[in-house]
């Protein structure tokens, strides 16, 4: 094919399509409307719209690391763009492909006619800010460059050790038409990687204890709890489990361990673990593998700050289950989990008693199916010490995230 007259972004789009690129993960904007546009105009790519960027990120993250192929996400610039950083510092620890998106307004922006302290808004530098947490970061300020610019960065995510890259692009520019040539085939078929759970093809996440030990319902710790869980997806034979998590103590252990895949992090912020299985449920349901089940195993403290996404999976019917293990000594009297996964559309129960934990967790994995939805499983039991990236820590104050 020939020399064609296209919108630059446009390009961008079949360039996405050649990479197995079939869903994008973003926050809305109108700076990103020539990209939906063209995703519309072009076919083939979903969009799945996050509560907030960093989500986005970690959504395209699972997504990534279940196919193999490189996840991409799409945010506008503004004063939320900011949280990107947080997804692309855990894409980079982990050697995870990505390439992330940001749309601004305009190439050239007029100056103000005023002192800048009382200038109107001015998004942030995203290329100044992620240049330490990617492998590289671009900002276009040439239409034809955009297609080159897409393919390197794909190139560069997934060569050598894998990780993200960012492209931020201005919509006017995006929106400009440019000549485009013959597409060049990607000097590697897409997706050639291998995908990156069970630590596969990233950084070793930490110690793992492996769950081989009967459930005792007098363990102060958790144990109890996870050998529960292995054991009730052990009984099924037929398809994978997929369990997210950031805890140490979790391993996809517990009967034909060549069925469970364990999607682990290094570095992940508080919370990573909702957006990210969003991420790798819809890469199983794209693929046909409706049938494979996703666990969410996370820490009472850390779910509550991106709890916010289970609207965008209850939205999307993006079904998985989330077993929530907190403290009941440190838990937030102003926060009910159950309550909150029910304000997002979605169900829960809470678990006071062992005894009901394995009918609750069964109750859950019918519910999500049924309700195409997250269902929440809280489970109050004490820890015998709170541990996060692997590392034993004293207990902190309450609200005292990010310290």
């Amino acid at each position: 094919m020939g020399a064609r007259r296209l919108p630059a972004v446009r390009a961008a789009v079949e360039i996405m399509k050649d990479e197995g690129v079939d869903t994008v993960f973003g926050c809305p904007g109108s700076a990103l409307l020539p990209l939906y546009a063209a995703m519309e105009r072009t076919g083939g790519i979903a969009h799945l719209s996050a509560g907030h960027a960093e989500g986005a990120t970690h959504m395209a993250d699972g997504w990534a690391r279940t196919t193999g192929k490189v996840g991409v996400a799409a945010v506008a610039a503004g004063p939320g763009a900011v949280r990107l950083l947080s997804g692309l510092y855990a894409a980079q620890q982990d050697a995870v492909p990505l390439v992330c998106v940001t749309g601004r307004e305009a190439s050239a922006p007029q100056a103000p006619a005023v002192p800048l302290r009382h200038a109107g808004y001015r998004p942030p530098d995203l290329v100044r800010l992620a240049g330490a947490v990617t492998k590289r970061a671009e900002r276009i300020e040439d239409p034809a460059r955009i297609p080159g610019a897409f393919r390197e960065a794909f190139r560069i995510a997934r060569e050598g050790r894998p990780g993200p890259v960012l492209i931020d692009i201005p919509a006017d520019l995006a929106a400009a038409e440019i000549v485009c040539g013959p597409v060049p085939v990607p000097p590697s078929a897409p997706g050639a990687g291998p995908a990156l759970v069970d630590g596969v093809g990233s950084p070793a996440p930490g110690a793992v204890v492996p769950l081989v030990v009967p459930p005792d319902p007098a363990d102060a710790g958790t144990r109890w709890a996870l050998a529960e869980l292995a054991e009730v997806f052990a009984a099924r034979p037929a398809a994978d489990t997929y369990v997210v998590s950031g805890l140490p103590e979790v391993a996809a252990a517990g009967g034909d361990a060549a069925q469970r895949h364990r999607v682990p992090r290094r570095s992940g912020p508080p919370g990573w673990e909702v957006p990210t299985a969003i991420g790798v449920r819809t890469a199983l349901d794209s693929r046909g593998e409706r049938s494979a089940e996703v666990v969410v195993v996370v820490d009472g403290s850390g779910f509550p700050l991106t709890a916010g996404e289970l609207a965008a999976a209850a939205q999307y019917e993006v079904p998985f289950v989330v077993v929530l293990l907190g403290d009941p000594a440190e838990a937030d009297p102003f926060t009910d989990p159950v309550k909150l996964a029910e304000a997002y559309g979605c169900a829960g129960r809470d678990v006071l008693d062992p005894a009901e934990f394995r009918s609750a967790v069964e109750w859950a994995r019918k519910e999500a199916v049924s309700t195409r939805r997250p269902v929440l499983v809280e489970v109050r039991t004490a820890r015998a010490a709170d541990a996060y990236d692997g590392m034993p820590v004293d207990p902190v104050p309450t609200r005292a995230y990010g310290t």
